[in-house]
């Protein structure tokens, strides 16, 4: 008798139990329940390490699913300039494409997480969401606040030019550099999310009155290189004074396409002598893994270049690497005329067909696949050039046990096998790992993509062709995305990531 008492309230223990299970661990109810119109979400679950509390678990697995959430953004918003699947008047999607150049990291207001722990299995999970009307009464308020800002700034100039100041003239002016880089994440996610644009034109006019203020001071267009280097590093000074700290300077990249070019190349070498030069300033280009800063490495340093009328505009962005935030930007013109006559391609090789990649790549995208996977190169992940016969090695780090495929797409539209069915063992878990195969650049030169895939299931098999010591995919890109993807639905317990590293290959320039 007592024994069926014992195992009666034993049964109904572990149904309780299990009844006390969120809902929201399911996938199909978290895709009904915060469904994509509604909500940005992020997902992450892992089993616990023997060494690891539950509540340490819970924490990491918190904060991944933010970084999710602030992915399936970042991604978003990609897919909205390579796709123009956002719904805005052509006035404003230019704004977009040029806003979101500069989107990197967002504020989650009104994030909410939930976590939980089955100790059945020993495995932890958690979940994050925000409202996306949340998020558009917070960038909306913020952007009205911005404009104020820039308003006031832009008056003090003003005020300082009618009484022959122009040294504080241009301090001011200055000061709303960083605001508009600030702006252009707060109109990004307006714009995205479809919100009242009433603000936005009112900030593009500031940032017309703000470059005619300090092109009136500073004199003559910048008519070289050596010119708009000067300029920009001016205009950083002028916002910073001296900074100590160790600045890493990144690649400045083609428009909204994260495509370097020669032009890339030529001016990193320029910017980074007249930064050392002329502003005393202590460079590094070397890298780091993404979440973690080099030695004394506070800030970095980089930007974008665009077409417009007969000049490219340069817009350098200082960041601090831990905050993301902007420290300050600078902004200079740099005449097409002579960067014809000095040759030098500002266009990334195969820039047509790389955009078409980036295209099919960008279709039914995982966004909230439950897991996190870094990839990088020996020259980082923020668009790296590799000049010819340069090494080239990767590494990558998984916050889960799982499966790792590496594609490398060449500029000439051949795919390369790299790595397959790479295990990630729970030793290797959180951990670097240093794929064992090192690549040396040779041609062809131009946009390569390099796609890594991971996934708690193996992967299919692709058709391959062994040619020249490289394993050749066969198929077209479609065909191999679908495969590496996967065609059936995802169950909960199953996880998977894609990462893309967007390399810029370049001829050595003394041959």
């Amino acid at each position: 008798m007592k024994k069926t008492i014992i195992l009666n309230f034993l049964i109904v223990a572990t149904l309780l139990l299990q009844a006390a299970k969120p809902e929201w661990i399911k996938s199909e109810f978290r895709k009904v329940k915060y469904s994509s119109e509604r909500y940005f979400t992020g997902f992450s679950m892992a089993k616990k390490a023997k060494s690891e509390t539950e509540l340490n678990l819970l924490e990491r697995l918190k904060e991944f699913a933010s970084d999710e959430l602030i992915n399936s953004v970042l991604v978003t918003v990609e897919s909205a300039t390579s796709l123009n699947a956002v719904e805005i008047n052509n006035e404003f999607f230019e704004t977009f494409k040029h806003s979101s150049s500069s989107f990197s990291k967002i504020e989650l207001a009104g994030l909410k997480t939930e976590t939980f722990y089955d100790k059945s299995k020993k495995t932890g999970y958690a979940f994050a969401y925000v409202k996306k009307t949340d998020l558009i009464k917070y960038y909306s308020a913020k952007i009205k606040n911005l404009k104020n800002q820039i308003a006031n700034n832009i008056s003090e100039a003003e005020q300082y030019l009618e009484i022959s100041d122009e040294e504080n003239a241009l301090k001011a002016f200055y000061k709303c550099m960083a605001l508009f880089r600030e702006a252009d994440v707060a109109m990004t996610i307006i714009l995205l999310l479809q919100a009242p644009e009433d603000e936005i034109k009112t900030i593009n006019q500031y940032q017309l009155r703000v470059k005619k203020g300090i092109a009136s001071i500073y004199g003559s267009d910048q008519l070289d290189l050596s010119e708009v280097c000067n300029f920009l590093v001016y205009g950083l000074k002028k916002q910073n004074g001296k900074l100590n700290n160790l600045i890493r300077l990144g690649t400045f990249t083609y428009q909204d396409t994260k495509m370097g070019s020669a032009f890339s190349r030529r001016f990193a070498k320029a910017f980074e002598k007249e930064l050392i030069e002329e502003a005393g300033l202590i460079i590094t280009t070397k890298a780091s893994a993404p979440n973690q800063k080099p030695d004394n490495c506070k800030y970095l340093l980089n930007g974008t270049y665009w077409e417009e009328g007969e000049n490219i505009r340069i817009i350098a962005i200082l960041r601090d690497i831990e905050t993301f935030k902007t420290i300050a930007s600078a902004e200079g013109l740099l005449p097409i005329k002579w960067l014809d006559e000095n040759k030098i391609s500002y266009e990334p090789e195969n820039f047509r067909e790389a955009c078409e990649n980036m295209k099919i790549f960008k279709k039914n995208e995982i966004t909230s696949g439950g897991m996190q996977l870094d990839v990088w190169t020996n020259k980082g992940n923020d668009s790296p050039i590799f000049e010819e016969n340069d090494t080239l090695q990767f590494f990558i780090r998984a916050n889960n046990e799982c499966y790792v495929r590496i594609v490398n797409h060449f500029a000439d539209g051949t795919k390369v096998l790299l790595v397959d069915n790479l295990y990630i063992g729970s030793d290797k878990v959180n951990k670097v790992v240093s794929i064992p195969r090192m690549f040396y650049c040779a041609p062809p030169f131009g946009t390569e993509i390099l796609q890594a895939n991971a996934q708690t299931e193996a992967f299919n098999p692709l058709r391959i062709e062994s040619q020249q010591g490289y394993d050749i995919i066969l198929g077209t890109l479609d065909e191999v995305i679908e495969n590496t993807r996967g065609f059936k639905p995802l169950e909960n317990e199953d996880l998977q990531i894609e990462k893309r590293i967007i390399v810029t290959s370049l001829k050595n320039p003394l041959k």
